[in-house]
């Protein structure tokens, strides 16, 4: 019973070990996903893009930005891509942003979103609500007594039923937030969203000016939708801003065990690393495939068999070395 008793403790120990390990994600991890990337000038001959597609308000400035909203009231506009995200798993979205339009009223922000759904226009920052997927609002405009310091970014993750929450500028729904100052920048802000499949989210970003990532969320546990589609949208009311997407590059993150690496410094105490709350809702599943842990799978049984036949042999040359017969001399 004791080797037993060992065999599975070992077992335990190396089914543990096997789950908490982590790589940090090199370059040469980041393979870059040409479908969903967005660089200047955006659109051929045609006044066209082959990957990315926009439309209500949104227009185009060939070689300087692509304007979901300019600074005029009751705007929106959609910057979409063509096809979802099927088979890259873990991904990083980088982009580079502009919000203008001077120091009166202004408001109310933009969003990045990967959702199962696309080009659906509605009032969450000019997408529709009851997503399935996740939201990463830049907002730039208090809508109710909310105790948050804006410019605020803060995401959500939309099970396909819960609403956005209006009234606290979805404080009530999020999952990660921080204060950032990216409006009125005269240099380009950035923002990169990584995503670990089922283990990671994180956002950092980029505006002061530095050139340097900084942190303002990360929520571990996370599941998005296996298939999705990247996209950008904004609207404005009473308060507007031209709100500009420069570039987006997009990346696969091909070693499935790693998690994102360390930003070089913290941003300070408006950045907040929140764990995640139990009543925020998760996106719908969809059916994975177990094939990307096969081989781990199969070192951890190899290991096991190997600790067990060890633990089995010493368990046996111990009961003969203390049987009776082990004793006698004739």
């Amino acid at each position: 019973m004791h080797a037993f008793s060992l065999v599975a403790l070992l077992a335990t120990l190396l089914v543990s070990v096997a789950h908490a390990q982590a790589v940090e994600v090199k370059d040469s991890d980041l393979h870059e996903m040409e479908h969903f990337t967005l660089l200047q000038p955006y659109v051929d001959e045609y006044l066209m893009n082959r990957y990315w597609d926009f439309g209500a308000d949104t227009y185009v400035n060939v070689n300087q930005f692509v304007r979901l909203t300019a600074n005029k009231q009751s705007k929106r506009g959609w910057l979409w891509t063509r096809m979802p995200v099927v088979t890259q798993k873990s991904w990083v979205v980088e982009f580079e942003f502009k919000v203008s339009g001077g120091d009166r009223l202004f408001g109310d922000g933009f969003a990045f979103w990967y959702t199962t759904d696309r080009r659906k226009t509605g009032d969450v920052f000019g997408n529709q609500d009851e997503f399935n997927g996740l939201g990463v609002f830049f907002d730039t405009y208090a809508n109710g007594r909310n105790r948050a310091i804006f410019p605020y970014i803060n995401a959500m993750i939309g099970d396909g039923k819960t609403k956005y929450d209006q009234s606290t500028d979805g404080k009530s729904n999020e999952i990660g937030s921080c204060t950032a100052y990216f409006r009125e920048k005269e240099f380009l802000t950035r923002a990169k969203v990584v995503y670990v499949e089922d283990k990671l989210l994180e956002l950092y970003v980029d505006v002061d000016g530095l050139n340097t990532w900084k942190p303002c969320f990360s929520v571990k546990d996370v599941s998005l939708p296996e298939r999705g589609y990247f996209g950008f949208t904004s609207h404005t009311g009473d308060a507007s801003d031209n709100h500009d997407i420069i570039r987006v590059n997009a990346y696969s993150i091909n070693n499935e065990h790693t998690s994102p690496p360390k930003p070089v410094q913290n941003y300070g105490k408006s950045f907040n690393t929140p764990t995640r709350p139990n009543n925020v809702p998760t996106a719908t599943p969809v059916a994975k495939s177990g094939g990307s842990y096969f081989w781990t799978g199969i070192v951890v049984i190899i290991c096991v068999f190997v600790v067990a036949g060890i633990a089995v042999a010493a368990y046996v040359a111990y009961s003969k070395m203390n049987s009776p017969k082990a004793y006698k001399r004739f």
